[in-house]
Formats: structure tokens, C-alpha cells, sequence
């Protein structure tokens, strides 16, 4: 329970993160880069609290 509480926290830390940041940033900025390093981050984190609730809900 702990883990799952801790990876929603983080998740919406990111999703605070990515509404101040640009949507559509230039391809080749810094900004774009850490655009896209978030996004990854936040769709791992959406992928552990899936499998985290897959192990929970098995009998």
C-alpha cells in the first residue's frame, strides 16, 4: 500500500510538472528533452501502479 501511495505522489508531482511545461516545445531544445524525460517517467510510474494493483487483486 505504501509503494502504491508513494508512486501516486510522484505521479502527481510529474503531472504538475507537465501542465506548467510546454506541450509542444522545439524538437531540438533542452526543453523538449526534459518534456519527454518526464513523460517516460510518468508512463513507468503509471505502468508500476498497474502492475502493483494486477499483483493485489490476484487471489
Amino acid at each position: 500500500m505504501r509503494k502504491t501511495q508513494s508512486l501516486a505522489n510522484q505521479k502527481a508531482r510529474l503531472q504538475y510538472v507537465m501542465r506548467m511545461m510546454d506541450s509542444e516545445p522545439s524538437f531540438e531544445s533542452k526543453e523538449c528533452r526534459r518534456y519527454i524525460q518526464t513523460l517516460v517517467k510518468l508512463v513507468l510510474i503509471e505502468m508500476q501502479i498497474e502492475a502493483l494493483d494486477k499483483k493485489r487483486s490476484r487471489p
